[in-house]
């Protein structure tokens, strides 16, 4: 995926518009519900791909994303995978679980502990924190604005003359532009995002010189939710491909994800298709997981201490909100603030489950490498009030 073929990178397959949203399940595959401009319709659908199951696609329209979504899920989102019995999965990190459950074979989930909290922990960062990135550089360069407005009207309105299209798509481009601030992504912090983002991807390339995935042979869920944001915004996009002219080995890296087709999965038991031997952590890795202690988590901590008050005030509560509250958060060396999300919270759980289900000699082990990354906030933190999903929602585990 060189610079003279990005031109074509951009040609995407839009023929589930006008097909119900379940029809493959019907058949015995499984329907996958995204737009490809989507970071986390993109997660998905690569590890679709790579695991060899067998799928349709399809590109939701207007009144699909809407009205039948809502219904089935509560609410306007994507990605949605619907099952060959109709069941309906939503959110990357459940759908990716429960497909893993249903095709164990070729599992993107390692066995030891150190692999798998560093797989959980670049998830993690990929979904909640690379996710500013990609917005900051879509919504804010010239440069990608005809190229998304176009995206989201053909995608949105297929049928539609080509004038209500660009219409729809610059009512959609208003409304998510609306949500930055939410993210923090304003006029104080934007050097932060971008400082943070060039050197997140420098350090990347310096990885994907020497290993094919981020533990070694075989793609953890990790790699899949950085494809996801990377591919889908940075590289996509017209404003922001330019990151990606001196990153030869990180553009390979997504080419190999982009066109995985199940092959590369088989055979299991082969060295060629291992993570590393002996729960080893690539030295490459550590500067990216050092850059997530040493501002991502003090984000995630702040969080968990307002959900933790806010139980404390609401003691009947079986649910918290949305939006907890407002949060000072530090990237690229800048502070700013933005909303706290309670979803945050889960995603930072499933990284804790790691720890707390390991042996007490793998605890240790844990501990021991956490202190060389800048880690150790992760082994006291205090999760007072953990979140499960239920019903498509995040609701308190702790109440009846």
């Amino acid at each position: 995926m060189t610079a003279a073929n990005r031109s074509n990178k951009n040609n995407t397959n839009t023929s589930g518009n006008n097909t119900p949203l379940n029809s493959s399940a019907a058949q015995g595959s499984y329907t996958h519900n995204g737009w490809p401009v989507s970071p986390f319709s993109q997660k998905t659908l690569a590890y679709l791909k790579y695991k060899g199951i067998p799928h349709q696609d399809q590109a939701p329209n207007f009144y699909q994303l809407m009205v039948r979504i809502p219904k089935k899920v509560g609410r306007a989102i994507m990605p949605t995978v619907v099952t060959p019995e109709g069941e309906w999965l939503q959110d990357t990190a459940d759908i990716i679980d429960q497909l893993e459950k249903r095709f164990p074979q070729h599992s993107i989930e390692p066995t030891t502990a150190k692999q798998q909290l560093v797989a959980r922990l670049l998830e993690m960062h990929a979904d909640e924190w690379l996710v500013l990135s990609a917005l900051h550089y879509r919504w804010t360069e010239p440069a990608t604005r005809d190229f998304i407005v176009n995206a989201f009207g053909q995608y949105a309105l297929p049928m539609m003359p080509g004038f209500i299209r660009r219409m729809a798509g610059n009512r959609i481009r208003k409304a998510m532009m609306s949500y930055l601030p939410r993210f923090g992504i304003v006029g104080k912090t934007e050097p932060g995002v971008r400082r943070y983002t060039q050197q997140l991807i420098a350090r990347l390339e310096e990885h994907f010189q020497q290993y094919k995935y981020f533990l070694g042979n075989r793609p953890c869920v990790g790699d899949f939710a950085f494809f996801g944001q990377l591919y889908a915004h940075l590289y996509r996009d017209p404003g922001s491909t330019h990151l990606f002219d001196q990153t030869p080995n990180l553009v390979l890296w997504m080419q190999r994800l982009l066109n995985a087709d199940g092959s590369e999965a088989t055979p299991a038991d082969s060295v060629q298709y291992r993570f590393l031997p002996d729960d080893e952590i690539p030295a490459t890795l550590l500067p990216i997981i050092e850059m997530l202690f040493a501002e991502h988590f003090p984000f995630c901590i702040d969080v968990v201490k307002r959900i933790n008050e806010y139980v404390t005030q609401h003691p009947e509560a079986t649910r918290v909100p949305r939006v907890v509250g407002d949060s000072h958060f530090t990237i690229g060396g800048i502070t700013g603030e933005r909303k706290q999300l309670s979803f945050t919270q889960w995603k930072v759980q499933r990284c804790c489950d790691v720890y707390h289900s390991a042996s007490d000699t793998e605890k240790a082990e844990l501990g021991q490498w956490l202190a060389t990354v800048g880690g150790e906030a992760l082994l006291s933190l205090n999760i007072e009030h953990p979140l499960k999903r239920q019903n498509y929602r995040e609701v308190l585990s702790n109440r009846p």
